[in-house]
């Protein structure tokens, strides 16, 4: 009799397509189920975390690739094609560093590499090439990893095994196991595998992810040459490749799964004693489960409060309100599987998720069914009480089962002796959930209730053998009719469950009529034309299931390429409404610019919103309006200064109109008396300025007289720069008031074009603020710097200089003509001060 592990892993070594924990609860984040036996409660409790990073950024990558003997052939060459297209899975923010694990771990990338590096290429060719000998050492694998994560410091990280997962180099037991568990969550390293080879021991995996945060893929059986089937090694190669290239994505997708780490667990007290002690890490992606057993009947919502640590090394808070379902013969199992926690703290327990329970719980379903058929092959030959002992260990741990039930009720009501069954009676009432084949030639009437009820007592001699005239048929062929028909009705059940899971679950439906036909095969009290019957019928329905599988993945792939459409159309319309939401910021900064005048940007604005928008109508107009606005206003501005300059004008007409005498004339020398004149009295009268001329001033005065040094080439430039050019080649300071060229629309961003040379530095000054100002903007040399303004603000700080010039028109006075010289001198003052 084989024990739960064996049956774990044998089953899983040929289950399809087996995914443990690739989907999470979705619509409850946390159940509890129950089964209720005497006064104790056996539970598990399935967790689902809800985080608000699903994935991380940056991931460091380990990858312990098995080499080892078992991994050969179509073995081998599968694995290598999931870790090629796991590699170009990864984002270009993770690393990766491949490990070759056998005895011993041996790097195959010398250090952390991108997905898509030559090294990678290049590690996995070496893998190709390399001769797999040995046995495995995992844990010396899963050292490795860790060691390397902390020589590169990683922040995230993660552990990726691709193998059998047999350690037989070093047996993974309880007592090894801890440690190393404990070492894979202090490093935070949570471990993923894809379990693929001749045979795999998933369960080990599953208790190694379920410890660490990690997930569990375990391979399809690889399809191989079948001329019978209609395959040859092309499409057998391609379909496994095929496979392989799934796993490979899912792998790669596990790897940035987000991972809480727990701290602390507050689990009530009504849950009793949980299982595992140390609560394992939660994952992103799929939910977890604890089991454990309490004498309370749970029957109100309980609270379980989790504290963790994230991947960001930041403390996060979980909290579920847990509903209990109604305690149910269905969860049965439960109660062995908390047996096996108790006895390590569950430390092995390979609960990976509610997909990892429902896995348990159809292989211990699948154990007692196997027990049940010992158990009605026994009665077929007469030994009762090991039937009975079989039956009453089955129904120790499935109390609801059927089909125990049924073969113990029909041994306790058979008379003594030792003769053997001949039949059960023709029709036996059974309820219960599930349908059983008929054993021993008799019919079994399944009633699909919700509640099994008592069994009514069979009938007296159920066990009797009976024949015409008190004659009885010879034993070994009763036994082997009784054994063809239920083999028979075996086939029968399992082409019917086949076919009713080809649609959904064509791979299932294919492992199973494998496994049936295997066992067919193999019994060997069977006749050949019975075998013959019984192989026809499941190679049929085998093929019908290899033909419902083509077509599930056609239709999967047509769904997949769809999905792959839905997700382009929402990132295109995730751009679209970014562009829309960025195009309205911009327009909203134009309106502003434009209400406050500021024309010259907001017209820079509206050539961004044309970058953003080529075609669109809005940044055209944008455009084109602030152009108009500009120009409209600096219309306005000239219009109100040439108004206001036409009356100042008409006010000195008028006043110049107003007469004064000229008695004694004032009298103006020749020409050449003015120069002579005006030479002899600079030096003499220059102190009499008003302001004084410093050091900085007489130099920006001496360097605006001076000569181009080299011409002025400047095209589309802006102003700004063409200020600093001209500041540093002639060494002096130059300010641009930027106040007063807002006033007039304009900025030191405009863009001037200058091309002129052989001129003095002035003129090119005043052409080059002609061309940027539209003739609004010219210089003024004021507090020892050269300041561009405006004209209108150049008006306002003009210099007040005054010069004597009393010898340049007074007359030469005859001092002896009396008092009359004094009128005289009153009107030459009076003529100056008309003059001025």
């Amino acid at each position: 009799m084989r024990t739960c592990r064996s049956i774990w892993t044998a089953n899983l070594a040929i289950a399809a397509a087996l995914a443990l924990v690739a989907t999470t609860q979705a619509a409850e984040s946390a159940r509890l189920s129950a089964f209720r036996q005497g006064d104790q409660t056996s539970y598990a409790v399935s967790l689902a975390p809800e985080m608000a990073n699903k994935e991380v950024d940056g991931v460091d990558v380990v990858v312990l690739f098995d080499t080892s003997a078992s991994q050969q052939g179509a073995y081998r060459e599968t694995a290598l094609e999931a870790l090629k297209t796991l590699a170009a899975g990864l984002r270009p923010t993770d690393r990766v560093q491949i490990v070759a694990v056998d005895l011993d771990a041996r790097d195959v990338t010398t250090e952390f590499v991108a997905g898509n590096d030559a090294a990678v290429a290049q590690a996995i060719a070496t893998l190709g090439a390399q001769a797999p000998l040995g046995s495995t050492d995992i844990e010396a694998g899963l050292n490795a990893a860790m060691n390397k994560f902390a020589e590169a410091k990683s922040a995230n990280r993660a552990i990726l095994y691709i193998g059998d997962g047999t350690s037989m180099a070093n047996l993974l037991d309880a007592p090894t196991m801890g440690p190393l568990v404990e070492k894979l969550r202090a490093a935070r390293a949570p471990m993923s595998s894809y379990a693929i080879g001749p045979q795999v021991d998933a369960e080990l995996l599953a208790v190694l992810a379920n410890q660490s945060g990690g997930n569990l893929y375990v391979a399809e059986p690889l399809v191989w040459q079948d001329e019978a089937a209609g395959v040859d090694d092309a499409r057998a190669r391609d379909e496994n490749v095929r496979n392989a290239q799934n796993v490979g994505k899912n792998l790669a997708v596990w790897s940035r799964a987000a991972v809480a780490w727990p701290t602390q667990a507050q689990i009530p007290s009504e849950l009793g004693q949980a299982y595992p002690t140390a609560f394992p890490p939660l994952r992103a992606d799929r939910d977890t489960v604890i089991v454990g057993r309490t004498p309370t009947a749970i029957s109100k919502p309980v609270e379980v409060q989790v504290t963790a640590v994230g991947n960001d090394g930041k403390p996060v808070d979980f909290a579920w309100t847990v509903q209990p379902q109604a305690p149910s013969n269905d969860n049965a199992f439960l109660a062995a599987i908390v047996d096996g926690a108790s006895r390590n703290g569950g430390l092995t327990l390979p609960t990976l998720g509610t997909a990892g329970l429902t896995e348990i719980a159809r292989l211990m379903g699948a154990e007692a069914d196997q027990l049940t058929v010992l158990a009605q092959k026994a009665v077929a030959t007469g030994d009762r009480e090991g039937a009975l002992q079989i039956v009453q260990a089955v129904l120790r741990r499935d109390p609801g089962n059927v089909q125990a039930r049924t073969v113990q009720t029909a041994i306790q009501n058979a008379p003594a002796g030792n003769a053997p069954a001949a039949a059960f009676p023709a029709t036996t009432a059974v309820e219960g959930p599930a349908a059983t084949a008929p054993a021993l030639g008799g019919d079994i009437i399944l009633n699909n209730a919700a509640s099994a009820e008592p069994i009514p007592p069979a009938e007296p001699g159920l066990l009797e053998r009976r024949g015409p005239d008190g004659a009885f048929l010879d034993e070994v062929e009763q036994e082997r009719r009784a054994y063809s028909q239920m083999l028979e009705a075996e086939v029968a059940n399992t082409v019917i469950d086949a076919r009713e899971r080809m649609a959904a679950e064509p791979q299932i439906a294919i492992q199973e009529l494998k496994l049936a036909l295997e066992n067919i095969r193999r019994a060997a009290e069977l006749d050949a034309a019975t075998r013959a019957s019984l192989e026809d019928k499941l190679s049929i329905a085998l093929r019908e299931a290899t033909r419902k599988a083509s077509q599930k993945d056609e239709l999967d792939r047509l769904r997949d390429a769809e999905l792959a459409a839905v997700r382009d159309q929402k990132f295109l319309d995730a751009q679209l409404t970014r562009r829309i939401e960025r195009e309205k910021q911009l327009m909203d900064r134009f309106n502003a610019l434009m209400d406050e005048r500021r024309y010259v940007e907001a017209e820079e604005v509206a050539a961004i919103v044309e970058e953003i928008d080529p075609n669109g109508v809005t940044p055209r107009v944008a455009a084109l309006w602030a152009r108009h606005k500009r120009h409209d206003y600096l219309q306005q501005v000239a219009r109100s200064a040439r108004h206001n300059a036409a009356w100042d004008t008409m006010y000195q007409i008028e006043l110049s109109h107003i007469p004064f005498p000229d008695n004694p004339p004032i009298v103006y020398p020749d020409a050449p008396v003015w120069e002579e004149l005006s030479k002899r009295r600079k030096d003499r009268y220059s102190s009499v300025d008003l302001k004084s001329e410093g050091e900085a001033e007489r130099r920006i005065y001496s360097a605006l007289r001076q000569p181009l040094r080299a011409p002025l080439e400047f095209i589309e430039t802006p102003l700004r720069d063409v200020v600093q050019v001209l500041s540093e080649d002639y060494s002096i300071p130059i300010f641009i008031d930027t106040a007063a060229l807002d006033a007039v629309a304009s900025s030191p961003e405009v863009e001037v074009s200058l091309s002129i040379g052989n001129v003095t530095l002035k003129s090119a000054l005043e052409l080059l603020l002609k061309s940027a100002g539209e003739g609004d903007l010219t210089y003024i040399v004021d507090n020892e710097v050269l300041t561009i303004t405006t004209q209108e603000e150049a008006e306002k700080n003009l210099q007040v200089r005054v010069y004597p010039v009393a010898d340049l028109v007074l007359p030469i006075i005859d001092l002896g003509g009396g008092m009359g010289g004094g009128g005289m001198m009153g009107g030459g003052g009076g003529g100056m001060g008309g003059g001025g």
